[in-house]
């Protein structure tokens, strides 16, 4: 799903799909196209025009969600934090389904309820994994 909206008509939002997304980044502008199908029955919209376009997209999953920066990349895996108490914190390798912005959406490797690190797990994965 698409919504659509541009600096002229402001308070106008027009509705529509994703029909295509291109496979070619534009050198100029470093954005990839995409094409959504609208109804511009009133003619309103033209070629060229600028606008804004948010899109969504949702899953029949649900999923555990944690901070992209609480994630550590290390030796082509991803890693955790796992914070029990002062004395005891668990280094854990994750899978990542998907990252959008600064959330991460994880598909193995945590349980709901566990608190992960999102300060310093950098530092504190280093000094106990060396």
């Amino acid at each position: 799903d698409a919504s659509v909206t541009t600096l002229s008509y402001p308070d106008k939002i027009y509705t529509g799909k994703v029909d295509k997304i291109f496979n070619v980044i534009d050198p100029e502008t470093k954005a990839m196209k995409v094409r959504i199908r609208l109804n511009n029955a009133d003619n309103m919209l033209k070629p060229e025009m600028r606008a804004t376009i948010k899109m969504s997209y949702s899953e029949d999953r649900s999923m555990i969600a944690i901070p992209s920066n609480a994630i550590v990349f290390d030796k082509q895996k991803y890693f955790v934090m796992i914070f029990k108490d002062r004395s005891n914190i668990e280094t854990r390798q994750i899978e990542v389904y998907r990252q959008v912005g600064d959330t991460s959406y994880i598909s193995a490797g945590l349980k709901e309820g566990e608190k992960v690190m999102t300060t310093n797990q950098l530092l504190v994965y280093d000094a106990l994994n060396d």
